[in-house]
């Protein structure tokens, strides 16, 4: 009897592995609702095969208890038929890690067909070979064909199918996954090769299988990892989810920006008008008033659209050179109006060695100063707002050192920390009066960070607080900034002043309101230049096809075609004249990555509306024909 078992001796410890393994997944399936049907059935599958390849070698090729041989030849086929079995469950395993393709769904088929046949097949043997039984072992012979099928054949096969379905979809399973496959196939391949050189008789079919169910069971069938598994679904589900929220928060924004800076472009462009033009000392008060207002709703869509921008990780700083002086002048003439209208004193003092000529993002510099004078103006009551600039210098690089200081309210020490979060306003009882949405500050903490600079603040309650500025930028000229304040009362001594003048360039504005029409004519009105208008990115096209221009201004939003749309027709209109033109997007879009979307479309620069005088005009200096153009009353050829 020992001679007997000891060919099972492997199949036997398969067996107690395989008991323990059922137990634990049957356990752990009751319990977790995500658990895989298919490894619990394989698991069951493989118990079977065990019990009856150990019941063939013990009652039937080699017995030690005599039992009738039917049941003997049943156990013979049987044990055939279930080796053949075990390999189909292990390709439905594998099937179950992918996502179902068509070309899978064609083989999973076909493999079923196919084990049905070879059970069909089986069960002939079975009865062929029935009037054939007798007392010797040759008897039990199936037929070669049948018999290698079943032996061999079919378990390579489907043995194959599996390696080939984790194989194509590897891409598509995590390395614990691709770890525990590889390692499974490794060691059943390897204990078939290994069998088929075997020379002792001892059995090992089933201790190779029993071994990769526990390597698949510790790499991906634990409760934990199936845990794991669920949560990364739920957060891949939940990131899903919040992309669709914020493409949708971008469209609503855009929508937003586009519906809301429209009428304020007109609004502010014709008080503009009204401002230059106006001989009664009491309509421009009203006028200022307008712009204020019209300002500060302005001021308070580009603080969401901008910290949209940040949040979505699409601001990005865009250097150039620039004049300090140019944007430390736009930022004071703004604050003054507002300090004024507060009665307030607004001092600037300015290092007369700071050089002039900088390099760095002009744009977000200045949105920064602005914001944190605005910042004070706010809570600044009565008293005095100051502004001062130093540097350090170090070679070709220079830190601005800014520092503003105000009388106002000051804050509470325990406040401080709530002062750069986004929506949050310290002292709300005191302060609900203030104007803004609290993003002020929030988004100039941000936009420092993004410029490795920073910004501290010191303050006491009730007397005043005051902000210190370190912002990194590169000297591009060392040219002083010199005596600023007799810079200044001389640059804003005479109103407003065309920044050139072009009367011989002729220009295209494209825009479906006329209104905005009107508010460009009106702005571009003292510098001469030739301005024809279309109403539809129809018309531009059939008017860049016949007449040249030296800029086109197209809006991008627009009933039918829109100015995206037209944009390449005219650059490749046959015979157009307007193939190399300069072609401005003009659009109230300012949401996330729009100008960068506007440039990759193949326009040349981008203005939003509402359209600033300033910015215009020295939009169309950098982009006309410079023969034509004349600056200050002085040619720029």
């Amino acid at each position: 009897m020992r001679a007997a078992m000891y060919p099972l001796s492997f199949n036997i410890a398969a067996f107690i592995f395989n008991i323990a393994l059922c137990v634990l997944v049957t356990a752990n399936g009751t319990e977790d609702k995500h658990s895989n049907h298919t490894f619990r059935n394989f698991t069951y599958i493989i118990l079977v095969g065990n019990i009856i390849t150990c019941c063939d070698q013990a009652f039937g090729r080699d017995p030690v208890v005599m039992i009738p041989n039917v049941p003997r030849l049943a156990l013979y086929v049987l044990s055939f038929l279930f080796n053949s079995l075990l390999t189909y469950f292990f390709t439905l395993y594998a099937e179950t890690f992918f996502e179902e393709t068509k070309t899978r769904r064609f083989f999973s088929t076909f493999n079923r067909f196919l084990m049905a046949a070879i059970i069909v097949m089986a069960v002939v043997c079975f009865i062929i070979k029935l009037p054939h039984i007798g007392p010797d072992r040759p008897s039990y012979y199936l037929p070669d064909i049948p018999g290698y099928i079943l032996a061999y054949y079919s378990e390579l096969y489907f043995l194959l199918y599996a390696m080939i379905v984790f194989f194509v979809g590897r891409k598509d399973l995590n390395r614990r996954a691709r770890i525990t496959a590889f390692s499974a196939f490794a060691v059943t391949i390897g204990v078939i090769v290994f069998e088929i050189f075997n020379t002792t008789g001892i059995l090992f079919n089933y201790f190779g299988p029993i071994l990769s169910l526990y390597i698949f069971y510790i790499g991906v069938e634990t409760p934990d990892y199936k845990n794991l598994l669920a949560t990364m679904d739920k957060l891949e589900e939940a990131r899903k989810r919040a992309d669709e929220a914020n493409r949708s928060k971008s469209e609503f924004l855009a929508n937003m920006s586009h519906e809301i800076r429209t009428p304020i472009n007109a609004v502010i462009g014709m008080n503009e008008m009204i401002i230059r033009e106006a001989g009664d000392e009491k309509i421009i008060e009203y006028a200022h008033n307008i712009e204020s207002a019209g300002r500060s709703l302005l001021s308070i869509i580009n603080d969401i659209l901008d910290l949209s921008k940040i949040e979505a990780g699409k601001m990005k700083i865009n250097e150039a050179p620039y004049k300090f002086s140019s944007l430390l002048n736009d930022a004071v003439v703004m604050i003054s109006v507002k300090a004024k209208e507060k009665n307030l004193t607004f001092d600037v003092n300015v290092d007369e060695t700071l050089p002039d000529g900088l390099y760095g993002d002009e744009l977000r510099v200045r949105q920064i100063l602005v914001n944190v004078l605005n910042n004070a103006v706010k809570y600044t009551e009565k008293g005095k707002i100051n502004l001062s600039v130093n540097y350090d210098r170090k070679d070709t690089e220079c830190i601005l050192i800014i520092k503003v200081s105000d009388t106002g309210i000051g804050i509470r020490r325990e406040d401080i920390p709530k002062l750069f979060e986004k929506f949050d306003r310290v002292d709300l009882n005191k302060n609900k009066a203030v104007e803004g949405t609290g993003l002020g500050l929030a988004i100039v903490k941000r936009l420092l960070s993004m410029m490795q600079g920073t910004i501290e603040v010191e303050s006491e309650y009730g007397v005043g607080s005051t902000f210190f500025l370190r912002i990194p930028q590169q000297i591009r000229s060392n040219e002083p900034i010199g005596d600023y304040r007799t810079k200044y009362r001389k640059a804003t001594s005479g109103g407003y002043r065309e920044l050139f003048h072009a009367p011989d360039a002729r220009i295209l504005v494209v825009d479906d309101t006329l209104i905005n029409l009107t508010v460009v004519r009106a702005l571009l009105k003292k510098t001469g230049i030739s301005i024809e208008t279309a109403t539809s990115a129809a018309e531009a096209i059939i008017k860049a096809k016949e007449k040249h221009y030296d800029t086109i201004l197209l809006d991008n939003r627009m009933p039918g075609m829109d100015g995206a749309e037209a944009l390449p027709i005219i650059r490749s209109q046959k015979d157009g004249m307007n193939l190399n033109t300069p072609i401005i997007c003009l659009t109230a879009d300012a949401v996330s990555g729009a100008r960068e979307r506007y440039l990759s479309e193949g326009f040349t620069d981008y203005l939003t509306k509402p359209i600033e005088s300033t910015a215009l005009e020295r939009m169309l200096i950098k982009y006309l024909p410079s023969d034509k153009v004349t600056k200050n009353g002085q040619n720029n050829t």
